[in-house]
């Protein structure tokens, strides 16, 4: 008879477990539905380009007053048509041991039929000046932002031709000697302190090459031998 008497106790007390059941339940997955969690906070590692590298350099001036009233040819002021000469004086300073300046590279020139009269430096000047003075030189076959740090990278300096652009209304050398975190490019603009002090994305290089330019350029990659 006792037990008989806690049947509607059981029962009642089953009927408030299912209840509790029924209500907490859904608090946590309703059926049919996914858990609903946080968003994973983005691990990615941003994207590496390149690691900065750049090539100790001897940074020479056309517009040096040392030099910068000298004749190129007894004809032409150093300061306007001195950017070929330049140029060689800084790849020869800075991959060799024998100090060369700009007026040493001109006179080179003028000597060895690389000086062109109101034109400044036949394209010659590069491949012919920079072996002549001990240095392994090669055409860049690849002109892209890849093949530039790639040369650089093994400690090639890079001389530019450029044609019509930031740099020149007709043509100009100029020296690639390293690049940034991001790719871009460092320059030592012989006519130029401002755009020397630029870091130039690589595509702006490259669209402004000359197309004219002969005797493997428009990039030289000088090394050492």
């Amino acid at each position: 008879m006792k037990f008989l008497k806690r049947i509607p106790i059981l029962i009642f007390i089953s009927f408030i477990s299912l209840c509790a059941l029924f209500f907490v339940i859904p608090l946590y997955v309703q059926p049919g539905e996914s858990e609903v969690t946080a968003a994973p906070a983005d691990t990615k590692k941003p994207e590496i380009t390149a690691k900065d590298h750049k090539i100790p350099i001897t940074a020479y001036s056309q517009n040096d007053p040392a030099w910068s009233g000298y004749l190129y040819g007894g004809l032409d002021p150093m300061n306007a048509y001195g950017c070929g000469p330049t140029a060689l004086a800084i790849a020869v300073s800075s991959l060799t041991d024998t100090p060369f300046t700009p007026v040493d590279a001109a006179k080179w020139s003028e000597e060895n039929g690389c000086y062109s009269p109101g034109s400044g430096s036949a394209h010659a000047l590069i491949p012919t000046g920079a072996a002549s003075h001990g240095l392994h030189v090669e055409k860049l076959a690849q002109l892209t932002p890849d093949a530039f740090c790639d040369a650089l990278s093994f400690d090639k300096l890079l001389i530019l031709l450029m044609g019509p652009g930031d740099f020149s209304d007709s043509g100009h050398f100029i020296v690639a000697y390293g690049y940034d975190e991001n790719g871009n490019i460092l320059v030592a603009d012989p006519a130029s302190k401002e755009r020397s002090d630029i870091h130039w994305p690589a595509e702006t290089l490259i669209s402004q090459l000359s197309t004219w330019a002969h005797d493997g350029g428009p990039v030289w990659a000088l090394s050492r031998l």
